[in-house]
């Protein structure tokens, strides 16, 4: 297990996670939402291949409607 941070709150996942996993896990929709790893935005099609570190920062960000 690592720990990262998610949204400003530490987390256990599995040391093999990518972000992809991580978003099934903790059951977050996949469309609509950007992830940032670190201050840098991880593109939709890298989620499978970018793996996650101990003491990552994570940001998920919701799209939402509005005007």
């Amino acid at each position: 297990m690592i720990t990262i941070t998610l949204n400003e709150r530490a987390i256990d996942v599995e040391d093999h996670f990518n972000v992809l996993q991580l978003l099934h896990e903790i059951k977050s929709p996949v469309n609509g939402i950007a992830v940032a790893i670190n201050n840098q935005i991880i593109p939709q099609d890298t989620w499978e291949t970018v793996k996650l570190k101990s003491n990552d920062q994570l940001l998920i960000i919701q799209a939402t409607q509005g005007g």
